[in-house]
């Protein structure tokens, strides 16, 4: 048996699906987030949810947690050191032209100031050495240079030390000797070496992510040996796994080597379940709209799979890791609402889980998107599933301050701030689809997270969306997701080698170095099938820039002629840009992909139980087509049978969120136990 448990840590809440195998039942359970003590709240969901005897039915604890990006957006990582090559030890400060701090571009910023390097100059030592991009040794390492570092580490407290000596992916021998010398002059903290973090060119996205990967270490490698231990008072004694920024999955103690890979671990499992779904549902193209207590996270999902980058940027900084292209806006149910400049604004800041919006009754006072959705009635009810009692009137009163000031009644504020978060989400939305010549309209919408059911409507008609799609325990969907993942271990390494066959040749026996490589950073052997995969970043001659193409492999060779490779890869460049370039194709780097596939939840985990018949209820709530209030008919979730209708305005109740549909709005139960809603969007 394969039953298994995700638990996915958000801002506000952190949400848990056990899905046991034997009998095909999901369990939900949802639980406040702590961020002074991530560890504690992952274990209390688990024992407030499952008694000890089911928890240790689990074959496998899967886990998405922010806490590396936490760090890094807070600035609380560890004190690091630097060692690189002579005249190179401002490369961090240099970095590129762009704009870009955590806001994003800020191309017309006239006061942008970049933001400070995560390691102060003084700590970062430059080192008489030099290898030639060929891996040859020009300059050999100033042994004693090394040990005066060390002891200037010592003197200032350093905890961590980033080691990126230029080329260092061609030759990796100075960066070796330079970890035994720090070691031998006494050093034991962490090390982190670039030419095991990343084996590809582009000096300061290096640097930047194996720095990155100091700064988090601690944080990350004490979290997740507190939440081992944790998980086995609680009964959890099945595999520990934690997403990684890909959408896959590696074990907790390869994680704690390679923090760097778990940065943006949080956001990704929605996109992983949503790219399943989409396959059962026959969609070929998708956006998410996953809104959560703090945040708003959307992906693009094409024939099912969510758009993939091997360069990622979080807060500014470059990380040279493969990267699911998930976009992140501050706007969530507890987004704070206020003037600023005689207008109103909503958000990035948020009520967080503690104290909450103000209807939550945790000691919140501040308004929030939430309290402006149970002012409008689209909570109907006062009392949630999850047995939560909400102030109606409290949420009510605060928003009198900004009625004031504005001159406008309360359920015109309410409407205001609603129109606002959602329009700021539809930009992430439009961000991430028609930058890349996808057109929004042409697809779904899947909401999910506790608050996206809550929006779809008003999201579907901001971005003229005719379907939208909430999948069945919606609240907890990203914790489902976990489930969906297989573990996936990826290494690349950068050649420059012309598109022939002697360029595929040298391809080939890299990628044998990059197999044998990810065999022995593998820390768990996880029983299931090991399928093996193949990547080229391409360019074509004179181009700075490359663009990854997978490519034919059978056991361990490859499969395809250059002529084959280079026809593919032109085509791509063409979807891509709209033209091509009749020169000839280099071989940038060489990237191994392996997966080991994991047991699928069945289907069973979705298919909606046949509950108490629909009562009938009604609720008066207030409508954005009519702008006027109507009574919507409330529905609880568990009385949706597979194939049954149901039609606008409704809102419907689960114990997780709640689904807010609109005049003219149309649904049916899938099988899956989705609800499947036409809009009048399109």
């Amino acid at each position: 048996m394969s039953s298994r448990i995700g638990v996915d840590v958000g801002g506000t809440f952190t949400d848990l699906i056990f899905f046991d195998e034997k009998s095909g039942r999901v369990t939900v359970g949802k639980g406040p987030s702590d961020p002074t003590a991530v560890d504690a709240a992952v274990r209390g969901v688990v024992s407030s949810t499952l008694a000890p005897e089911r928890a240790a039915e689990a074959r496998y604890f899967l886990h998405g947690t922010t806490v590396g990006l936490n760090a890094l957006l807070e600035r609380r990582g560890a004190k690091v050191g630097v060692l690189t090559t002579e005249g190179f030890r401002d490369i961090l400060e240099q970095a590129r032209e762009e704009r870009l701090d955590e806001r994003g571009p800020r191309v017309w910023d006239h006061l942008f100031r970049t933001p400070p390097p995560l390691v102060d100059r003084p700590l970062r030592v430059g080192i008489p050495e030099r290898v030639l991009p060929d891996g040859s040794v020009e300059k050999e390492l100033d042994a004693d240079a090394v040990r005066a570092a060390a002891a200037a580490f010592a003197a200032a407290g350093v905890e961590c030390v980033a080691i990126v000596f230029i080329n260092s992916h061609a030759a990796a021998d100075h960066e070796l000797a330079a970890e035994r010398i720090l070691r031998e002059a006494g050093f034991d903290g962490p090390v982190s070496l670039s030419h095991q973090i990343t084996g590809q060119y582009r000096e300061y996205e290096r640097t930047s992510t194996t720095v990155i990967d100091a700064y988090v270490r601690p944080a990350v490698s004490g979290y997740l040996e507190r939440l081992e231990s944790g998980l086995k008072e609680e009964s959890v004694d099945g595999e520990c796994l934690i997403t990684t920024s890909a959408g896959g999955c590696i074990a907790f103690s390869e994680a704690r080597s390679r923090p760097f890979e778990t940065v943006m671990s949080g956001p990704v499992a929605g996109a992983v379940g949503s790219g399943v779904l989409c396959r059962e549902l026959g969609l070929p193209l998708a956006v998410t709209a996953d809104v959560g207590g703090t945040s708003f996270d959307t992906c693009l999902l094409v024939d099912g799979r969510a758009t993939l980058k091997y360069e990622g940027e979080v807060v500014g900084m470059p990380l040279q890791t493969p990267w699911v292209d998930v976009r992140s806006v501050g706007a969530g149910g507890g987004s704070i609402a206020y003037i600023e400049n005689g207008l109103l604004a909503v958000g990035p800041r948020s009520a967080g889980a503690v104290p909450g919006p103000v209807a939550y009754g945790r000691g919140g006072t501040e308004p929030t998107v939430t309290d402006a959705a149970v002012t409008l009635g689209m909570l109907a009810r006062p009392t949630l599933a999850s047995g939560l009692e909400l102030d109606v009137e409290g949420a009510r009163h605060s928003l009198e301050p900004l009625s004031r000031e504005l001159g406008i009644d309360v359920d015109q504020v309410a409407v205001g701030i609603l129109r606002i978060a959602g329009a700021s989400m539809a930009g992430a939305i439009r961000a991430v689809s028609i930058e890349v010549g996808e057109d929004p309209r042409d697809g779904a919408l899947i909401a999910y997270g506790g608050a996206g059911p809550l929006f779809s409507s008003l999201l579907a008609r901001e971005l003229q969306i005719g379907t939208v799609v909430v999948p069945n325990h919606a609240g907890n969907f990203s914790a489902w997701g976990l489930l969906e993942q297989d573990m996936v271990r990826s290494a690349a390494l950068t050649i420059v080698e012309p598109l022939d066959r002697g360029g595929l040749a040298q391809a080939e026996s890299t990628l044998a170095g990059l197999f044998a490589q990810l065999d022995e950073r593998a820390a768990t052997k996880v029983e299931g099938e090991v399928v093996k995969e193949a990547e080229f970043d391409l360019r074509f001659i004179g181009q700075e820039y490359s663009l990854a193409l997978g490519v034919e492999l059978e056991d361990g060779r490859l499969t395809e002629a250059p002529a084959a490779i280079a026809e593919r890869f032109g085509a791509a460049y063409e979807r891509n840009y709209g033209h091509r370039f009749d020169v000839g194709v280099t071989i940038v780097s060489v990237r191994a992909v392996e997966r080991t596939l994991l047991p699928r939840p069945s289907s069973q985990g979705f298919e909606a139980e046949a509950g108490a018949a629909r009562s009938g209820e009604k609720a008066r709530a207030y409508s954005f087509v009519t702008e006027d209030w109507l009574d919507f008919e409330v529905i609880d979730r568990e009385a949706l049978r597979p194939g049954e209708e149901f039609q606008g305005p409704a809102i419907v109740l689960e114990p997780t969120t709640t689904s807010y549909f609109d005049v003219g709005e149309r649904g049916v139960v899938h099988a899956t136990g989705a609800l499947v809603v036409t809009t009048p969007s399109a």
